[in-house]
Order: C-alpha cells, then sequence, then structure tokens
C-alpha cells in the first residue's frame, strides 16, 4: 500500500496497480497523513492516519472508520505499531495517546497538549522516540520519559528515522544524531530535513528546496552530497523516504524511485499538476486553466485532450494569492506574494509591477479591472499595505492615512460606481478613489472584521469573512447575515468565492463547499468529491466547476451540485 495526501494505492508483488481509493469518494473528505502496519493481533491491519477524520482500519477486505469523540483527536499525524498489537497515535496539537481499539488514552501526561510531528522505534523496540513542533525531542525508555532540546539544530521536529545503527532526527535547521539513547553529533546545517532513512552508512535526507541529498555516515564530518536529481528537471522533490532491500525508496510526487540507483519503480500518480495545495483557480477565454499553488508557482492547462502541463515558477512566481482574466484586453493577472505579473493572451509573461514599479507593496493579493467612464478601465491592486490605482502612467494610491478602515487589503469588488476593499478590519467603500465609508463590527452588523473573499452578484455584494461564513451587503449598504452561520464559526479562505447563473459558491476552511442556490435564502454544504475539506480557490469553465483545496484539484459539472 502507497498513499499520498489524496490517494491511496494498492500494489502487487509485481509492481502491478490492483486498487486506488480517493479521498472525498470512497474515502472520507480530509488529507492522508500516513500509513502503519498493526501487528501482534490474529490479523494484521493497515492503519491510514487523516488529517481530521481520525484513522482508517483496513483488514484487507474492508475499511473501517475510528472517530475519536473530540475533535482535535482526529487530526492525526503520526502512527507507531508496538509490538504487543497496540498502537500510538500522534496528534496535531493534543498529545500521544495509545489504543488497542478498545480504550483510548493519553500516553504521557507530559505529551498531553505536544504538537506531534513523528514517532519511531529506536534500536530496541522499548524506545520511543517523540518529535514535536516546537518543544524538540522526547525519548521513552524503560519507563522514563527524556527531552531533548539544547542537542538539536532547531526545536522543529520534522522527522525521525531509527535503526539498529542509530536514530536520525530531522529538523528545519539540519540532522541530530543520536546513540544509545544519547546525543553524538549534529550535521547537515540549514538543510530543511522532511524525511529520512539509513541504508548501508548512508543517510538520506528529502527537502523541500534541495532536493534528496545523500550523507555518508562513516565520515568523521559528514556532509551532504549534491541533490539527486531526476535528470531533465530539477532536484527530485521527495515526499518520503522507506529503507528497501537495494538502499532506499523515494516517494516523490509523482513516481517511485530507488536510490542511488534512480531507477522509476512505480508512478502512482499521473494527475500531471505540480503541486496539491492550490491558492488561485481562474478559467479563461480559450478556456485554459489557470492554477496557482502556495509556494509553486502556476500550471496552466490548455484545454486539449492530453495537453502538456506548462509550469512556471521564478522568483515572483512563486506564492500565488489570486488570478484574474481580463477579458476586454486578454490579459491575465497573477497576484503574487511578490508582485503583479501580466500575461498576455498567448499566456506568456509581459510586465511584473512591484513596489519599485510604483506598487504600494510588492505584496499583492487581488486585482480588479475597475469599470469607469473613462476610455481605458483602472487597474486595482490590493496589497498588504493599501490599494493602488493603474491608469495608463497614472499611478496612485489609497492606504489607512486616506481613511482606508485597514491596510490589509484581501478582495475586491465593483457594485455600479462604488469599489469595495476587503480588510483584515472591515469593509471601505470609495468612488473615484476616494473612501465614501467604511463598515465594521462597531458601526454595522458584520460580526467579524476580517473580510476574506467577496463576489458580487446584481447590486448586492456577499462577503466571506475569517469567522462568520458568509453575509451579504444590500444595494444601501445594509449587513445581512445567514441563520447557517450564526452561533458556528466558519472561516470562509481567501478570494475562494464564485458567482454563476446557478448561484453563489465559498470554500471553507473545514467544512467543504458551501453553495447558495439562485432565489434561495439558505445555504448548503458539500464535499462529495473533493480530496479535502479545506476548499481554497474555486473557477468555471461555465459548465464545470474546478474546486481547489489544500489536497488537489477537482473538476465536477456544476449540474451534480445538488441542492
Amino acid at each position: 500500500m502507497i498513499c499520498n495526501r489524496s490517494t491511496l494505492f494498492r500494489y502487487d508483488n509485481q509492481g502491478k496497480l490492483r486498487q486506488t481509493w480517493r479521498v472525498g469518494l470512497e474515502l472520507p473528505a480530509y488529507p492522508l497523513t500516513g500509513l502503519a502496519v498493526r501487528r501482534g493481533i490474529q490479523q494484521p491491519e493497515l492503519w491510514i492516519s487523516t488529517d481530521g477524520a481520525g484513522t482508517l482500519i483496513w483488514d484487507g477486505r474492508v475499511f473501517r472508520q475510528w472517530v475519536p469523540a473530540s475533535t482535535p483527536l482526529r487530526k492525526v499525524t503520526a502512527l507507531l505499531p508496538l509490538p504487543d498489537g497496540k498502537m500510538l497515535v500522534g496528534t496535531l496539537n493534543a498529545g500521544v495517546y495509545m489504543t488497542d481499539t478498545r480504550q483510548f488514552a493519553l500516553f504521557r501526561h507530559e505529551l498531553k497538549d505536544a504538537e506531534v510531528t513523528a514517532l519511531a522505534q529506536g534500536i530496541t523496540s522499548e524506545e520511543v522516540w517523540i518529535g514535536t513542533r516546537n518543544q524538540g525531542l522526547w525519548l521513552w525508555r524503560a519507563g522514563t520519559l527524556v527531552h531533548f532540546l539544547s542537542a538539536l539544530p532547531d526545536p522543529q521536529v520534522l522527522s525521525i528515522f531509527g535503526s539498529g545503527a542509530g536514530v536520525w532526527v530531522g529538523t528545519v535547521n539540519g540532522v541530530a544524531e543520536f546513540m544509545n539513547g544519547q546525543f553524538r553529533r549534529r550535521f547537515a546545517e540549514g538543510v530543511f530535513a522532511a524525511s529520512l532513512a539509513e541504508s548501508a552508512g548512508t543517510l538520506w535526507i528529502s527537502t523541500i528546496d534541495q532536493g534528496t541529498l545523500a550523507v555518508d555516515l562513516k565520515a568523521h564530518t559528514p556532509r551532504p552530497s549534491a541533490g539527486i536529481t531526476t535528470g531533465e528537471h530539477n532536484a527530485l522533490r521527495t515526499v518520503a523516504l522507506l529503507p528497501a532491500a537495494r538502499g532506499v525508496l523515494a516517494l516523490a510526487e509523482s513516481n517511485i524511485r530507488e536510490l542511488p540507483s534512480g531507477m522509476d519503480v512505480l508512478a502512482p500518480n499521473s494527475i500531471g499538476l505540480t503541486n496539491g495545495h492550490i491558492t488561485a483557480l481562474n478559467v479563461d477565454s480559450q478556456r485554459r486553466l489557470w492554477v496557482g499553488y502556495f509556494d509553486r508557482g502556476l500550471d496552466l492547462l490548455a484545454d486539449e485532450p492530453g495537453a502538456a502541463v506548462r509550469h512556471l515558477e521564478d522568483d515572483v512566481l512563486f506564492c500565488v494569492n489570486r488570478i484574474k482574466a481580463d477579458s476586454t484586453n486578454s490579459r491575465v493577472y497573477v497576484a503574487t506574494a511578490n508582485g503583479l505579473v501580466l500575461f498576455d493572451s498567448s499566456g506568456k509573461p509581459r510586465q511584473v509591477l512591484r513596489a519599485s514599479d510604483g506598487l504600494i507593496s510588492s505584496h499583492v493579493t487581488d486585482v480588479l479591472s475597475l469599470q469607469t467612464q473613462q476610455s481605458e478601465p483602472t487597474t486595482v491592486v490590493a496589497t498588504n499595505s493599501g490599494l493602488t490605482f493603474v491608469n495608463g502612467s497614472t499611478v496612485s494610491s489609497v492606504y489607512a492615512f486616506q481613511g482606508l478602515v485597514n491596510n490589509h487589503v484581501y478582495t475586491l469588488a465593483q457594485t455600479g460606481n462604488v469599489l469595495l476593499a476587503g480588510t483584515l478590519g472591515g469593509v471601505s467603500l470609495l468612488k473615484n478613489s476616494l473612501v465614501q465609508n467604511s463598515l465594521t463590527t462597531a458601526n454595522s452588523n458584520l460580526s467579524q472584521n476580517w473580510i476574506t473573499g467577496s463576489v458580487a452578484v446584481g447590486d448586492d455584494i456577499y462577503l466571506g469573512t475569517y469567522g462568520s461564513g458568509v453575509v451579504r451587503l444590500t444595494s444601501r449598504f445594509d449587513v445581512q447575515s445567514f441563520r447557517e452561520f450564526d452561533n458556528v464559526r466558519i472561516e470562509i479562505n481567501p478570494n475562494a468565492m464564485l458567482v454563476t447563473k446557478r448561484g453563489v459558491y465559498a470554500g471553507t476552511a473545514g467544512q467543504g463547499l458551501a453553495f447558495l442556490p439562485t432565489g434561495h435564502e439558505r445555504w448548503r454544504f458539500w464535499k462529495g468529491g473533493l480530496p479535502s475539506a479545506n476548499v481554497t480557490a474555486l473557477a468555471t469553465d461555465g459548465d464545470n466547476l474546478y474546486i481547489g483545496t489544500d489536497n488537489g484539484l477537482v473538476r465536477i459539472p456544476e449540474r451534480e451540485i445538488t441542492l
């Protein structure tokens, strides 16, 4: 069995794919976080941890789901099977627990609120190593709990690997080596050690930005070698490492490779997209799909069967916040944390605007082509420091000093001749680049000041908030709430809103897709087929919805979104 965050694969001994289970379809709509085999019982079981749905257990025939009553215990980050048939369960922020499926108990009181990142056995089965996000490393041995902090290159532990030769602990700033429960040495300083595996005296380290590195442990001063590459592409981006008979297996984003030979073993995922954490989507006038990522730039998919994915990534096209297509000039605007990139009709970047080019800040969160009576529309750029208006060669900015309710603007919308700017501190309404009024929790029915998204529907504007779901701003600028969001905390993700003829859609941070059908006053929530309940981006081509999540992308005919 092999899994990534969105799919579980079953292969036979000859490497042939036999079954596939997808998150949001055959499996719950929560990302998969790991696998472990529980032994010491009559029939071994495969445990699959999830980020929100507890643990799935596969007995070789059917799945059953084990869901703790407490919500924090459902976010499982690590599993460790023990020789006696019990399982250690590490959670995102509720510590470590032990279970035999009949009882579920806290493993150690000292670890009650630990943010667990990794669990591993050491040289013996009696050693349990526990890595945390901010409290360093713990060792449970012979009934004693030992804490290691200063010995580590960084308190944030990412990975642990134990074998008969020793234990290695990967952090965000290097690796620490332990022998017989004692700290020995540090090496690979500055390396983001996301995953580790040791084989024949070589420690393999998968990183985020340097590929997969090899360290000769026999050296007096171990140093990482150059990254293992894919040949024609960049350094191999490995998700996980696993010891194998002839080295280690590296699970990459699209295949499994044997190291050090570099041979491809399996290709479990041929989706073609660069990454799974999607932050922006758009379908342009040529029906090309633009996919922006949290930290991997941009993919461009042509509307042709079998067309290759075109990937763009550089110092500016890195953290993508928003993608907007402007049909009036066939441009596509890509807002990033490092500037605004303007693409022409052929999909080529033609211009980059940053603070040095007149923007009030290079961190761009949204962009809007403001329709006015002027010969050319004005481009409004939202940033974390205010608004910039670009009209031909004229550039001007508005920020808190000129009355903007808050400098950090997340979203833009237009109704009539009014520009709405949703910010961290409320809503500002502007005409002719001047602030006319602002709405906050102090002077309106807003229950949250943090406005994350907005879409215009006729004379009304629907506002997404961080904590109170969606509210409606009427043509008279009255704020109206919806019953579905009362007395419950629901976060709408930044700019994850969309309006079609069928209704208004909003992407939530945990409740899936929120949908208000046209002519109705009641919101529905939909998770069917989603790879994650954390919906981060939305787009439409007129017939289909493209739904981006923190765990991949799905395309669903809009008619299938049931009322």
